[in-house]
């Protein structure tokens, strides 16, 4: 028998070094993405779109030989990409689509994955890749930060529920600050009907917004690569325990602190 990592997002970035970095140490990994793009490390690819739960659930089906054979199961909930723009310039099917991305989708997924553990004996850990921003809000980032601190609420609310599962060994978070992957292209992207249909009240902002993540902008300091940020995803996974809370990059720590130790005035001062 051998371990077993399902990886979503995994045909870029962080999820691609991941399926990686699995495969390298054993794992059997199975690769989940939009759009499968040959991925050498993973045992199989599968397309996968989490805004469909009804995809999500017909997953279960192509998962449940592969759950079955194994000692043990990592589901990475490594997917996602930042929706940027004011809250008052954003449509509803951008606000669904961020939720669908980072927390409905997740967490349905890990609900199949331990439905199928349970039912074969097999432990589960579930980790889950969030970010510096799920706890340290910032301006014309909104639904990003709220749907990654939505991400932590909803995997530690998981855990809480789950707990008493004979297969459910753990639950943690991964919160990298900056990373060098393609995040800023995609947000570059995605931002860009917000500013074609934006009033007039934060061109400024949009116009250095979209200067800050164009091809060849500046990295912000302490930027950490994709590797840095799997591995810490496999520590979560190899740990005997494994932590709630994995964080990568100097500005998650420095934000940690922030939001622990000073005042909610305070915070806003400094982080405004």
């Amino acid at each position: 028998m051998t371990k077993l990592a399902l990886v979503t997002g995994a045909s870029t970035g962080i999820g691609r070094e991941t399926c990686d970095l699995f495969a390298r140490n054993g794992y059997r990994v199975i690769a989940l993405s939009r759009e499968p793009s040959g991925l050498e490390s993973a045992a199989l690819e599968l397309a996968l779109d989490l805004e469909s739960f009804e995809q999500i659930e017909w997953l279960a089906d192509a998962l449940d030989a592969e759950i079955a054979g194994a000692e043990r199961v990592i589901l990475v909930n490594n997917s996602g990409y930042g929706q940027f723009g004011a809250l008052r310039d954003l449509s509803e099917s951008m606000w669904q689509k961020q939720f669908s991305t980072h927390v409905f989708g997740p967490i349905k997924l890990a609900a199949v994955c331990l439905r199928l553990c349970e039912q074969h004996g097999i432990p589960l850990r579930v980790i889950a890749v969030s970010s510096v921003l799920s706890i340290v809000p910032q301006q014309m980032k909104g639904a990003y930060c709220a749907a990654k601190s939505a991400m932590n609420a909803a995997h530690d609310s998981f855990w809480f529920d789950e707990k008493g599962s004979n297969s459910l060994e753990s639950v943690s978070l991964v919160l990298p600050g900056p990373v060098k992957t393609q995040f800023r292209e995609h947000a570059l992207a995605a931002l860009q009907p917000v500013i074609g249909n934006a009033g007039s009240e934060h061109q400024n902002k949009y116009e250095a917004m979209a200067a800050s993540l164009a091809p060849g902008a500046k990295m912000k300091p302490f930027t950490a690569s994709a590797a840095d940020v799997a591995e810490k995803i496999f520590r979560a996974a190899e740990a005997v325990r494994s932590k709630p809370r994995y964080l990568v990059t100097p500005q998650t720590y420095l934000a940690a602190f922030i939001t622990r130790f000073l005042p909610c005035s305070m915070q806003r001062r400094m982080l405004g």
